[in-house]
């Protein structure tokens, strides 16, 4: 018994391990340079999930916006601090911003999904891209005590805050970016 746990310790540190590994050449690509301006902007389709009307935005789409533009300007400038001076174009694909009430009474999930771009500065030469996916879950319950401890829970996340959960998205969204920027 005490090797089967041994060996399943193992093969997730493998895994784990694995995960963490990147492409040299992408870690030098990244090292090589230093993030002078970032543009946020959003794809003429970006998608909306919820009940909203796919045709037409999220109300809340404006807020995540302005939030992540600021964490984004805040957060990586000047990363991850190479020579090469690199503009980092964010864009939008998909904002799902569960409304407070949402989140409260049906415990839903918020998410962000997006593709950031590193060019050269100077010449706009393609440095590095990947894509982004981010989620804030909502907590659940079962049972009748359970619904409303993690309806509690919920409303305590959303009301600690004006906008929490576009702050939270954004948070994840950023530190994403910023791991990706500054692999080893």
């Amino acid at each position: 018994m005490h090797s089967v746990k041994l060996l399943a310790v193992f093969a997730v540190a493998a895994i784990v391990s694995a995960c963490q590994t990147a492409d040299p050449r992408l870690v030098t690509a990244l090292r090589s340079s230093s993030v002078t301006q970032i543009q946020l902007e959003t794809a003429p389709d970006v998608n909306m999930g919820g009940f909203f009307d796919r045709k037409k935005p999220d109300p809340q789409l404006s807020k995540v916006v302005e939030t992540l533009d600021a964490s984004l300007k805040r957060e990586l400038k000047g990363l991850p601090g190479g020579k090469t001076p690199a503009k980092l174009i964010v864009t939008l694909h998909t904002v799902d911003l569960a409304s407070n009430a949402g989140r409260i009474i049906l415990d839903n999930d918020s998410s962000m999904s997006g593709s950031v771009r590193l060019q050269d500065a100077k010449t706009g030469r393609l440095i590095a891209e990947t894509g982004v996916y981010v989620t804030e879950k909502g907590v659940r319950g079962e049972g009748n005590i359970g619904v409303f401890v993690a309806m509690a829970i919920n409303a305590a996340q959303v009301s600690h805050k004006r906008d929490a959960l576009a702050y939270e998205l954004s948070d994840k969204f950023v530190a994403s970016v910023k791991t990706w920027l500054t692999q080893k």
